[in-house]
């Protein structure tokens, strides 16, 4: 399940990204980036796709059961690189 409110609805919508865009990309087999602390949060960034072929990154931490979205945007042409090397890899 996801948290949304107005303030990471804003962040996303600053990159031009919906929130059935950001779950869709997580629920279709997204690619683990990374894992990062933000002042004792874990933070997750996930690339994955939409069924409109947009790849999005996705930054995200799990509160409370939830999966909260720090922020979402597209990912640009190194990122898109990266992830098409990583499918064709396996992952």
């Amino acid at each position: 399940m996801f948290e949304w409110d107005q303030h990471n609805l804003r962040k996303i919508k600053v990159h031009r990204v919906t929130a059935s865009e950001v779950e869709e990309a997580l629920s279709a087999n997204p690619i683990l980036i990374y894992e990062q602390d933000a002042d004792g949060e874990v933070r997750y960034v996930y690339y994955g796709g939409t069924i409109r072929q947009r790849l999005l990154a996705v930054v995200f931490t799990e509160r409370g059961g939830k999966i909260r979205v720090i922020t979402a945007y597209e990912l640009d042409t190194g990122q898109k690189g990266d992830y098409w090397l990583r499918r064709t890899q396996g992952e």
